[in-house]
């Protein structure tokens, strides 16, 4: 692996802005093999390291979860980071910002600790500051690798793959928006996401993957992103996006569609490999979750949505955006 790449990242608002930080910078060091633009940053000798932050009343709200769930979430969101480079993880340091009562705070760091221990990590530090306004949680997750892999591995006559279904996550949030409780599948694939660690490497072990990303913003949005880091066109076959059935209960055909194409936070994962290689059968023997073919690799650029007609449409809007627009 060459020293000291950044990998390009796809359309939106918020990316255009890391761009802009990413050329504020100066050479890196001789140590860094990989530094922004990736799910996480790659050192010499395997080190894979990420952050990742979650803001009450932006990521969560406190009537949603509990205090340990917050920990739970914040904490499984990152290690999916160390999943998508197909890393074992082995640490996580958790900084804590909270206002002096009202928050439990030895029920999140509860929940952080039962995240790391799932995939077989440990805590071993952070920060607690104490703040005026709402809960902040940033962890920063370790792993290690013999072979991250990265985004930008992507060609033209490669295939793309989804693990479990998606849509989940954002149907439950759209039940809680509009003032109702969500069904109990889709509470739990918000309060509750699995890193899909011992996926990935399972998958890399046999060889299937060649470029990986976490869905965390989204199907369209983030295939965009295995789109710009490769230079390739991916297109994407509606009919065939593995829609949560709790989400289509929730939300309908349609709008369950929407929300696996752009809602995010389904933290599966989505590759892509070489034609006719990957067995779903296998995959889901092992893990019990099914495993997708969702769409195709070619020349050219961006994301297009492929319909049962054969109709095609290039997606103009991608995942969630933080610096997007405003709603209205």
């Amino acid at each position: 692996m060459s020293r000291g790449r950044c990998i390009r990242l796809g359309p939106g608002e918020e990316f255009d802005l890391i761009r802009r930080f990413e050329g504020q910078g100066g050479a890196l060091p001789p140590d860094v093999l990989v530094a922004s633009g990736d799910d996480a940053a790659v050192l010499q000798g395997g080190w894979v390291v990420s952050t990742d932050i979650s803001v009450e009343d932006v990521h969560f709200k406190r009537d949603w979860l509990s205090d340990q769930e917050v920990g739970y979430r914040a904490t499984a969101a990152a290690l999916s980071d160390l999943a998508a480079m197909a890393a074992t993880p082995v640490a996580v340091l958790v900084s804590m910002a909270a206002r002096r009562t009202g928050v439990d705070l030895e029920a999140v760091q509860a929940g952080v600790r039962e995240a790391a221990s799932a995939v077989g990590a440990c805590v071993i530090g952070g920060d607690l500051s104490r703040s005026p306004g709402p809960l902040v949680l940033d962890v920063v997750v370790l792993g290690c690798t013999s072979w991250p892999v990265l985004r930008d591995g992507a060609e033209p006559g490669d295939e793309v793959w989804v693990t479990g279904a998606l849509g989940a996550s954002t149907a439950a949030v759209r039940a809680w928006d509009d003032g109702r409780s969500p069904a109990e599948a889709l509470r739990t694939a918000y309060a509750r996401p699995t890193p899909r660690v011992d996926e990935a490497r399972w998958l890399v072990d046999r060889e299937w993957v060649d470029a990986l990303i976490d869905l965390s913003d989204g199907l369209a949005g983030d295939v965009g992103h295995l789109a710009a880091a490769s230079g390739v066109r991916i297109d994407l076959e509606l009919a065939e996006v593995p829609v949560a059935e709790a989400a289509r209960a929730e939300l309908g055909d349609e709008g369950a569609l929407d929300a696996a194409l752009h809602g995010g936070e389904d933290f599966e994962l989505c590759f892509v490999t070489d034609p006719d290689k990957v067995d779903p059968a296998a995959f889901e023997r092992r893990f019990g979750v099914p495993l997708t073919r969702v769409g195709t690799v070619s020349k050219g650029e961006g994301v297009w949505l492929v319909d049962g007609d054969g109709g095609r449409r290039r997606v103009e809007r991608g995942g969630f955006d933080h610096w997007g627009a405003e709603p209205t």
